[in-house]
């Protein structure tokens, strides 16, 4: 047992990287689906036209709104988010320390914890379209918040013996977001089945039975699909991002030769859990099945990406000092995870093999003769890596210092903390380290020293403090234009959905954002091709489904008569007077700007010559 001053300094150290490297900026990203979800449980009428909701939402498939749409109704959209988020990351830190305490002990325990914490989280494809599109423990509430967290209590209580709540906690995180449960699910039946080689092969050859089976994407479908979110399918990946997954399970398969059982049995069945998953997501690549497309099974990259950091540790702490072979093999796997979306990949394999032979008596292993020239080398790929990214650092500070200091920024955007990116990350879990080596001589100094740097952490934390954030998401926002706009009436807010979804709090007709959900209905993605290319044709920019497009122009009479003859639009607002026309006017504080409101039936020929209106 650990002397409690020492566990409180290194718990102190740990809340201040995570509050450093979890920056609290408000509904932002991906949070702002779930915002609006919650607000359409309470009033699913008034969003019914909207692109984002008119076929079914991922909403359909979970239970967070629901909650959130409670707390909501109590708190206030920006107070629910924060307390629902402050809740989930204080969840998803108890139950990585629940797993990392089954593996590790004493400084290692902590160390693992804040290597975690503190690398970068993002995983899958990080392209220009995607880039940073998905990381674990976000600094934004989204169902997968929850879902993460309720994963790991899951494998926690798996590891702990405790069956009963293990698969009730991986039902929760089902309900949550069943994508991100997914590889908690697969890592429960591989770890508790303790299927053999024969077995493993004959479910894969059925899962690749089942994949053709089933009628698949048809091409227009999957046309707009690979547009709109070509992250899905692994085809859309380049070479790095494809290699990443194999440096994780590498590290578990080499960490699964631990002659401890619960360790062995665990890193086996969850490099079983990152290679079914990607086997999966190849076969949904390869023959485009719609659940499989859909099912995103590659997402299990974030827990064996988790996990393979504590495994790594693990292995660190209990090998390093037994031979020189060791050391080098060891940092040889290092220098993968290192490198893991650039050659990490292969070489955790290839290492991953050696240690299966080298490690699996027990014994200090007799290693190639090549292995200490090869693992150098690695070592000078990491180091010259690492020079080359902090440079790229260096420029990225400067640009977000000066984004920092531009009090014309209505959104919180620049952050110094930032900074701490990439191999610059690794000096939190360094600072760790030392403080524990202070501590041994110094405790009530350690402890100082831990409480200082967790106060000025929690001091720089909370980001969401700008006007903007204050306007959308208060509880009683300010509803612009009145009573001119009826709460059922679907509006187009061009170049700015999020006005019409948190001030208005209904419908907006179309933006590139409302169209995420092609990748799960057919009809979103055949109606978002629809109206975008209206919407175009009108001059918006947040029609462009890519980065690569986005020009426009100024929308004119005819354009937005043509826009207009849409049955399911009922009113336009822009930030300029359309051809000299009268049209009602509202401010925007903040920002000054004016914008116009145009109603659709003053720009129809006669209502019987418009279409129906859909029910």
């Amino acid at each position: 047992m650990q002397p409690l001053a020492l566990r409180l300094s290194a718990a102190l150290a740990l809340a201040a990287i995570w509050l450093l490297t979890h920056r609290y900026f408000g509904i932002q990203h991906d949070g702002m689906f779930y915002a609006v979800q919650a607000l359409a449980r309470t009033d699913p009428q008034a969003f019914r036209h909207d692109l984002f909701f008119e076929f079914g939402s991922q909403d359909d498939y979970s239970l967070f709104s629901l909650v959130y749409a409670w707390l909501t109704g109590l708190l206030g959209l920006g107070h629910a988010a924060l307390v629902l988020l402050v809740a989930a990351h204080l969840a998803w830190a108890l139950a990585a320390y629940a797993i990392a305490r089954q593996w590790l002990s004493g400084p290692p325990l902590w160390i693992g914890l804040a290597l975690v914490f503190a690398l970068p989280g993002h995983y899958g494809a990080q392209g220009n379209f995607a880039h940073d599109i998905l990381r674990y423990a976000e600094s934004f509430l989204t169902a997968r918040s929850w879902a993460e967290a309720l994963v790991l209590a899951s494998v926690a209580a798996s590891l702990g013996g405790h069956r009963r709540t293990a698969f009730a906690a991986v039902a929760g995180g089902f309900l949550c977001h069943p994508i991100i449960a997914l590889p908690g699910v697969l890592f429960l039946a591989f770890f508790h089945a303790q299927l053999g080689a024969r077995p493993l092969g004959v479910l894969a050859l059925v899962a690749a039975a089942a994949a053709f089976a089933p009628p698949g994407m048809d091409a227009d479908w999957l046309a707009i699909v690979r547009y709109r979110a070509p992250f899905v399918l692994l085809d859309g990946w380049q070479w790095n991002e494809l290699a990443e997954p194999f440096a994780w399970i590498g590290i578990l398969l080499a960490a699964g030769t631990s002659t401890t059982a619960p360790i062995h049995r665990a890193c086996r069945s969850l490099a079983l859990t990152g290679t079914a998953g990607f086997y999966l997501a190849l076969l949904g690549t390869a023959t485009h099945a719609t659940l499989l497309i859909q099912a995103q099974p590659w997402r299990c990259l974030w827990l064996i990406k988790v996990a393979g950091l504590l495994a790594l540790t693990e292995m660190l702490a209990g090998r390093w000092r037994r031979s020189n072979a060791d050391r080098w093999l060891l940092a040889g796997l290092t220098a993968a995870a290192m490198t893991a979306n650039t050659l990490g990949g292969p070489v955790a394999l290839l290492l991953a093999g050696i240690a299966h032979v080298a490690w699996r008596n027990g014994a200090p292993p007799e290693l190639p003769r090549w292995l200490p020239v090869a693992g150098g080398t690695a070592l000078a790929l990491v180091l010259l890596e690492s020079a080359l990214a902090l440079v790229q650092q260096l420029a990225y500070l400067a640009e977000r210092l000066q984004e920092w200091a531009n009090p014309a920024s209505r959104m919180p955007s620049g952050d110094p903390a930032a900074f701490l990116q990439g191999p610059l990350a690794l000096l939190l879990p360094a600072g760790i380290a030392l403080l524990l080596r202070v501590h041994c001589r110094c405790p009530r100094g350690a402890v100082l020293a831990a409480s200082l740097g967790l106060a000025v952490s929690a001091a720089g934390w909370y980001r969401a403090d700008d006007t903007l954030q204050a306007a959308l998401y208060s509880a009683s926002p300010p509803r612009p234009f009145g009573e001119l706009i009826a709460r059922d009436e679907t509006v187009y807010w061009q170049n700015n959905f999020l006005y019409t979804w948190f001030l208005l709090r209904q419908g907006n007709y179309a933006s590139k954002q409302q169209s995420v959900g092609v990748v799960f209905s057919r009809a979103t993605a055949m109606e978002s091709a629809r109206r975008l290319e209206r919407l175009m044709a009108f001059g918006s920019t947040d029609a462009a489904w890519t980065t690569g497009n986005k020009a426009g122009h100024q929308a004119t009479r005819a354009g937005l008569t043509q826009l207009c003859s849409d049955p399911v639009l009922d009113s336009v607002i822009v930030n300029h007077r359309i051809d000299e026309m009268e049209a009602p006017r509202w401010v925007d504080s903040p920002s000054s700007t004016r914008w116009f409101l145009y109603r659709c039936v003053d720009f129809r020929a006669a209502p019987s010559a418009a279409a129906p209106r859909p029910s």
